[in-house]
This record gives C-alpha cells, structure tokens and sequence, in this order.
C-alpha cells in the first residue's frame, strides 16, 4: 500500500519567510528561558541541553511551518530531554535509533500538550516533507515495507493519520508508547523493543525467500541467527493476509522449519559476506545486523537539501573583562617610569641626567609655544558652540503685552513679548585609544603632538577625558595567551590575546602629575623617533637619551581586545561625569589584529570557530554585518564592535588613520562600493588631493562616524614661525609670511580641529 497525502491539504500550506529575530523570540518563549538561538551550517536542528545553545539550520527557502515545527522539537528536548541521558547510549548505534524514535514521541506529544497551537504546525511540516519524500516512503507499501519502529516513527511523526493496519502485538507496543513519562521509560522501552526486534529478524532469517524478502532488502539484513520455535514472526503486516494465506503457512509449517534446519548446517561453516559501508535513509542498505529506523535516518540525510550550504555563522558572546588586570593606571604608569628613569639617571648622572633636564625644558617651551594656539582654538570653539546653540534657538509668547506693540492692535493679534530660548548645552566627554604598535615607531612623534594639542583643550573647556595607550607588551607574558586573566570566560565567548591600556592622561589627575605624564609620553615619542627615523643623525638633545621600561616597548595591535574592555569601561566613564554626548577616538596605523578565530567551549576548551558571517551577542540582542566577499578581516570585527558600543551607549565615534605614504591600497580600500574602475578612480584621486593639501581626508568607514585620513609626512604641528622674514623684504612679503604662519597654525592641529567640529 503506497500513502500520498492529498493536494487539496499541500496547496493551503503556510510558506511565509522566515525572520530570524522573530523565531529565536519564539524559541524562548516555547522553551520558557533565555536560551541562546543560532542559525548555522548544519545538518539539523539541534540543541545543546548543556550549555542551553538552540541551533537551526539556515534554509534556502524556509517554510514557516517546517520551521516551527522544528523550533517546537526541540525546545521540547531543551525542557524535557536530561543532558547526561544520552551519554549511555552513545556507542550503541541500534539503541540510539531506537531511543532518538521514541523520545521524539514522548516529547512531541508533551511540547503539543503544553502549546496547542503548534499541532498545526506539526502536521503541516509533516505533510511538506512527506510530499518530498523525506521519509523515503515513497514507492512503498507503508504497511509491509517497514519495521514495527518506522512505522511508530511515521505514525506518531504524521500526528496518527497514516493509514496503518496494526496487529494486536503493534496495538500493544503503541499502548507502550503512548505512556512514555520519563527518558528513563524512553530507555527501558527502546531496549524491549529493540531486543523483541531481534527476535523476529532472527526468526525471518530462516525463512526460504529470506533473501529477496522486501524487510531484508530495506534494512539489508544479510546475517543469519538459530529460530526460536515458540517466537512469533510479527512485522506487523499478519492483518493483511487472508485466512486462506493463515492456513497455507501452517500446512507448510513442518517442512519449511527441516528445510530450514538443513540449509543452517550447511551454512554455518561459510563465512557471512559483510557490507562495509552502510546506505542512509528509505530504499537504501544500514549497516548488517543494525536495526535502526531507516525513515529517520532519511529524514536527517534528506533534510539537508533544504539548507544554504553558502551561508554560515559564527557566533560569539563577549567576555566579561578583568578590569583591574586590563587597566594601568595612571598612578602606575608614572610609578614605571620613575622607577626605570631615576635607577639610569642614578647610575649614570653625567649622561641621563643631563638628558632628563633637557628634557623638562624641551616640554616646557613646547607646551608654552602650543598655549597660545590652543587659547586661540578654545575661543573658536566657544563662538562655534554660541553660534550653533542660537540656530537651534526658539521664540515663544511671554503672556505679557508689550507697550511698544498696542498701537497695532487693530491689525494684529501680536501685541505680546516674545522671549528667545537657547537649548542647554551638553555635557561632553572624549575618551581615546592611541596605538601603541611597533609600525607606529617612525610617526609617534608628531601623533602624540597632536594627541598633547587635544588633552590640552580638553583640560581648558573643562570636558572630562581619559587617554589610553593600547598594547600587547605590558607585563611580559606571551602576547597570544588567552589564559592571561585579562578576560573571563564562559561557554560561546570569543577568546582573545591579552591586552592592556595604559592611562597616560584624564581630567582627575593634579596639574603637576599630568604635566609629568605628558613629558614621559613626549619622551617615549621622541626616543623611537631617534631609533626609527634616523634623526640621531642630526640629534637635537642634549646628553644620552634615556629609554623606557620594557613594558612599554611597541608590540601587536589589540585594537578589538581594547574595544571589548571599552564596552564595559563607557557606561562606567559617562555615569561618573555624568556626560550626555560622548566621542570615542581611535588613532592607528593600521588594523586590528584578527581576534575572532575561536570561541569558548565545554570546560573552557578553545573551539575553532570559522569563518562565516559574524554575530556577536551582547545582552539579550544580536548583531551582525551586512554580507561581505570575507569575513576574516579584522577590520571589519573592529567595525562591528564599535557598531555595538552606538548603539549600545549612544556616542559618538572618530577614528584617525595615520598613513606614512600614499600608497595605492591605503586609499583604494575606501573606495571599494564603487560601482565601476571610473567611478572608484575619481574617489581615490579625490582622497588622495585632500591628503596633499589639506593633510587629511574624510572616508566612509564601517563603525565610525567619522572617519579621516591622516597624511603622516605632514603631521607635524606648527607654531607661530616667522624666521621667513627679511631685513629688505616688502610689506606684502612680511604679511604673505605672517599669513601663511597663522594659517599653518590652525590647520597643523588637525586632531584638534576635527574634535572641535564635532563637539561644537
């Protein structure tokens, strides 16, 4: 007997899209917890009841009701499946397919209980996927063709509306199933049913037409057992014969069972060909002596033709982040540095300590010389922010007349005072990363120049700020070790290299400690400016220049691992200066170090995780990027980072990027949406004319606001300089002069400039 289900039921099927959002809401709310919800590159729906993770494969085209049913199935195995059940069972692949069977029906009918709603869910997903054989039942009688445990399978798969025809034994077995309270039932009863099983294949084997028996070709049961006389064969097809077929098989009975007996001793010397490798699913071969239930093996193999075997995820939690390990303060930051440079100054007074005065007048005549160029900008910005306070201003009627307005009464309604209201002005803040990387060594110089320029207008208008340095050299360990301490794991979080950030300037400390600061960062900058740029050639010290600890040597670029601490350090920095608009600040030379290669698994082995299209889960919500050509840049987890930390905390973010030379790749990057070679030639020849003349260019880049390129051979900032001056130059010569001097004043300090512009 061949089952097919009726068109006029296919043709009503729900086949609406799927959202992804909305069934992970779905899928807890069934489940009635948080548990975490992926959609991935799988065979199949799974859940992990350990570490409470729901996975779903990504169909092609997902049909909603497949697709809840699915969801359904298994948030029942996330409620009512133990974890540490099916660890008995693991190594015996009969019991398992036994088991996997009779669970689904136990938990089935306990999740349809529990939500009726999904019952209808249920049989439409049954009916698309027998439509399309998933079950491999097509082309066959669902009645002879199968073992008792595909037919349960089918029966209670289909919600009981396959035309069966039961025996009294199935009637039985199937009261058996519907009792099923607990896995530890599932069990016991799997492992009757299994061993009743045996029975009767062994009692088939002695049948004269084993061979081309229609069961021993399905599940290719090519071995032979002894026949128990007082064993009923029972396959549950003895309601189909006639009683004219009953009396033929007892009639024959004798001689069949010595027919039998004769053929075992003379088979029992020959050795049993094995098939080694076994067919998955209806129509195909299992594996000798395994009895399983084949519909379901096909349903798992047959499922995979539904999925997007292009698409593929990788999913991330964040770690928590070990502040007091991340953070160098800047208590312990001078602390290094004092303790390193007065031990050489000690030792060898004469050359260091000459250097050390030298170097305390150097700061101080720079800073004085950049004072007056700051004041200058401080004033800027305050007209700037009057300015743009009065566009935002509103008028509105007092209430009160205005004696000057009465004698237009007769004419006109408006005889009230009007009252001008400026909108409040905002609280700002500013933190900022500065890369602390070895191919920054040759342009530390002039970035932390600028970097001076910013802190010192800070500190002017009073915005609160904290500058850190960001590195992988800080206290010796191996830069890769993601058991460092600096991150705390738990299952599904991205494990990182270790990071640090080292405070070298914020609005709390004395004036005295942040000048010091500043003058051991201008100090460092300086000394691998001497290293790297080959100006000891022309040294502008005095006495031998001083190094630095080796905890503040140049390293990688943990640019993401920074991000990560940064997430959690914003909220803590704007609740204590109560800030309402907040910038953050990047200023680098380049990318971040690819981070997002594995995950935390099972008692915190690290786990490969790929390289599909990220998601990282922060909280109860999801991000992720639009599709991209790869997904293993690092820049683009930098982006989506400070995506999160947007729209998670509401700022603002600035990025900086210092290019040492023009070269094709810097530029063209950013011109990659291009539609066409034209298109992305006028794009790069613009960014690369703004870079000349105006010594930056403003880019579109993933996770900013704002984003520029810095031409790093004019980075340098310019103060007042009128050395061009001549004793016989003309007027117009000493005004040309004086001009471009002030000029080159303002636009030197371009860090400065563009912070102006975004929080005036």
């Amino acid at each position: 007997m061949t089952f097919r289900l009726r068109p006029d039921r296919l043709a009503s099927m729900d086949t609406q899209t799927i959202n992804f959002d909305t069934k992970s809401i779905l899928a807890k709310l069934i489940a009635t917890e948080n548990i975490q919800v992926q959609h991935n590159k799988v065979k199949t729906a799974s859940f992990d009841t350990k570490n409470r993770v729901l996975t779903l494969p990504v169909f092609k085209q997902p049909k909603g009701d497949v697709y809840d049913m699915l969801i359904a199935h298994e948030c029942a195995h996330a409620l009512h499946t133990p974890f540490d059940g099916w660890k008995t069972i693991m190594n015996d692949d009969e019991l398992r397919s036994y088991v996997n069977v009779l669970e689904d029906c136990r938990i089935d009918r306990m999740i349809q209980s529990q939500y009726p709603g999904v019952v209808k869910n249920y049989i439409n997903g049954f009916d698309l996927l027998e439509k399309q054989d998933f079950f491999g039942t097509h082309g066959k009688d669902i009645n002879k063709d199968y073992m008792l445990i595909d037919k349960i399978n089918l029966y209670y798969k289909s919600s009981k509306r396959l035309p069966f025809i039961f025996s009294p034994k199935d009637v039985s077995w199937l009261g058996k199933v519907d009792a099923l309270k607990t896995f530890d039932d599932v069990v016991n009863l799997a492992k009757d049913l299994l061993d009743w099983q045996k029975k009767q294949v062994e009692q088939m084997k002695k049948m004269p037409d084993f061979d081309s028996h229609v069961i021993a070709e399905n599940y290719n049961l090519n071995g032979h057992g002894e026949l128990d006389d007082d064993v009923e064969v029972n396959f549950g097809d003895e309601s189909n014969k006639s009683d004219e077929d009953k009396n033929e098989d007892a009639d024959n009975k004798d001689s069949n069972e010595s027919k039998s007996n004769n053929e075992d001793k003379k088979e029992s010397n020959e050795q049993t060909a094995v098939n080694e490798e076994a067919q998955v699913g209806g129509g195909g071969g299992v594996a000798p002596n395994k009895l399983i239930s084949i519909t379901n093996e096909s349903l798992e193999d047959k499922k995979s033709n539904l999925y997007d075997g292009n698409k593929s995820y990788s999913y991330f939690t964040l770690p928590n982040t070990n502040l007091s390990k991340v953070i160098i303060s800047n208590k312990q930051y001078l602390k290094d540095i004092r303790s390193y440079a007065f031990k050489e100054i000690k030792q060898y007074p004469l050359s260091y300590g000459k250097y050390y005065n030298w170097l305390k007048t150097h700061y101080k005549q720079f800073k004085n010389d950049n004072k007056k160029t700051v004041n200058y900008l401080v004033k800027e910005f305050e007209m700037k922010k009057a300015a743009t306070a009065y566009k935002r201003a509103s008028t509105d009627k007092t209430g009160i007349i205005d004696p000057l307005k009465l004698p237009s009464y007769k004419y006109s309604d408006d005889i009230f005072k009007r009252l001008t209201i400026l909108p409040d002005a905002k609280n700002h803040g500013m933190m900022m990363l500065l890369d602390w990387s070895g191919s920054m060594c040759n342009i530390l110089k002039q970035t932390v120049e600028q970097l001076m320029n910013l802190v010192w207008f800070c500190q002017k208008v009073n915005i609160p700020y904290e500058v850190y340095l960001f590195t992988s050299e800080y206290g010796g360990e191996d830069r890769h070790t993601t058991n460092s301490g600096h991150f705390q794991y738990k299952y599904g979080d991205v494990m990182l290299d270790k990071v640090n950030l080292i405070c070298v300037a914020n609005n709390k400390v004395k004036k005295t400690e942040l000048d010091e600061s500043l003058m051991w960062l201008y100090h460092m900058s300086l000394a691998y400016d001497d290293r790297y740029s080959g100006h000891y050639l022309n040294r502008r010290y005095e006495g031998e220049m001083l190094y630095m600890p080796s905890n503040y040597y140049l390293g990688t670029t943990p640019l993401n691992q920074a991000l990560i601490a940064f997430e959690k350090m914003i909220p803590m920095f704007k609740n204590k200066n109560k800030i309402e608009k907040m910038s953050l600040i990047t200023l680098t030379d380049g990318g971040a170090n690819f981070s997002f290669s594995s995950t935390s698994g099972d008692e915190g082995k690290e786990v490969t995780s790929g390289h599909g299209k990220p998601v990282i889960k922060v909280g109860k919500k999801q991000y992720t990027v639009a599709d991209a050509d790869r997904y293993y840049s690092g820049d683009l987890y930098t982006g989506l980072l400070l995506d999160i930390i947007r729209q998670r905390h509401g700022i603002s973010t600035i990025g900086f990027y210092v290019t040492k030379r023009l070269r094709g790749y810097d530029v063209e990057r950013f011109a990659r949406d291009c539609k066409n070679w034209e298109e992305r030639h006028k794009v790069t020849q613009k960014i690369k004319n703004s870079l000349s003349k105006e010594k930056y260019a403003s880019v579109n880049n993933m996770g900013y606001d704002k984003y520029f390129l810095l031409n790093g051979k004019k980075l340098n900032v310019e103060n007042t300089d009128l050395s061009g001056i001549k004793d016989n130059m003309k007027s117009s010569g000493i005004a040309r002069v004086f001009k471009k001097s002030m000029k080159g004043r303002i636009t030197s300090r371009t860090l400065l400039n563009q912070f102006i512009q975004e929080v005036a």
